[in-house]
């Protein structure tokens, strides 16, 4: 999808870059993940613009996409801007497929805005809140991440000494098994560093432990659960290949029912370890959930 325009939206509070692929009629939003753009999805753009059209925004603070106005970088913001965005393509719903802080903002809309989301497709990850009340010693040191990133301004200013070096640590894995090639990694690179961005997604995650937590965990407790049919797909490898993924789904929906999912191969990135498999199942999805109207 890198070979397609990049666009802009001015919206209330950020200037929105996004891409688009196919014109079909029914609207397919990507929301990407952590340390990535909209490039993460080059691999499946081009298989689901068959028909369809497709819009990969980078979300607020991140790539091409402006700095908040407001200084926000909140779930609840950020679902916002896509919720506007596709308004301003002149589309009142959508599938929407997010992996990782994407999936995180996808969760977030599906619940502002249920009849904006025809159908959800959440890639590794379980809800917010479930990940909050669930940290021990072996899941803190896997996402020590996290934590670090929470102290926002600190963490961007130990990390844009070398960004290069920092996102090398996570993409290790994939940059020798070539799920991400050097092109790309180096695109992600030069994506965070801008310091003022690099500082943006780490408020995306302190966010996560103070507004976005007390939000989720308000809406649950009174009740909220998701309504659009969801497909949950995670690395068998990763950090969920153990846990019940679907269950845990299941207890954040209205009709269970309408939950469904696997792994797949491979770890984290599932967009670009597992193109292929994750293909199959989205459509296999789509076919059983009807179209827009």
């Amino acid at each position: 999808m890198l070979d397609s325009t990049l666009d802009s939206v001015s919206l209330d509070d950020v200037e929105l870059a996004y891409r688009v692929a196919g014109d079909g009629p029914r609207l397919v939003v990507l929301l990407h993940g952590w340390p990535q753009t909209n490039a993460c999805w080059r691999h499946l753009t081009g298989p689901l613009s068959s028909g369809r059209t497709v819009v990969a925004p980078d979300l607020r603070g991140y790539g091409a996409s402006g700095l908040a106005r407001s200084g926000a970088y909140d779930k609840r913001a950020a679902a916002a801007d896509v919720s506007g965005l596709i308004r301003h393509l002149g589309f009142e719903r959508a599938v929407v497929i997010g992996h990782d802080r994407g999936a995180r903002v996808a969760h977030r809309w599906a619940l502002d805005h249920p009849m904006e989301v025809e159908a959800l497709v959440l890639l590794d990850i379980v809800p917010t809140r479930v990940v909050m009340d669930s940290f021990d010693r072996d899941s803190a040191s896997a996402m020590w991440h996290w934590f670090f990133h929470r102290n926002a301004d600190l963490a961007a200013r130990l990390v844009s000494g070398d960004v290069e070096a920092y996102l090398r640590h996570f993409f290790a894995g994939v940059l020798e098994s070539g799920a991400v090639e050097p092109e790309t990694f180096k695109h992600y690179v030069a994506a965070f560093s801008d310091p003022a961005r690099l500082r943006a997604s780490f408020e995306d995650y302190r966010t996560g432990f103070s507004t976005d937590r007390e939000r989720d965990e308000a809406d649950h407790a009174r009740g909220l659960r998701l309504r659009a049919p969801l497909l949950a797909l995670w690395g068998q490898e990763g950090g969920l290949g153990g846990r019940d993924v679907v269950g845990i789904w299941k207890e954040h929906h209205a009709d269970p029912s309408l939950v469904s999912g696997r792994a797949v191969p491979g770890g984290h990135y599932v967009p670009e370890e597992a193109p292929r498999e994750t293909m199959r199942a989205i459509e296999a999805f789509l076919g059983g959930v009807g179209t827009a109207t």
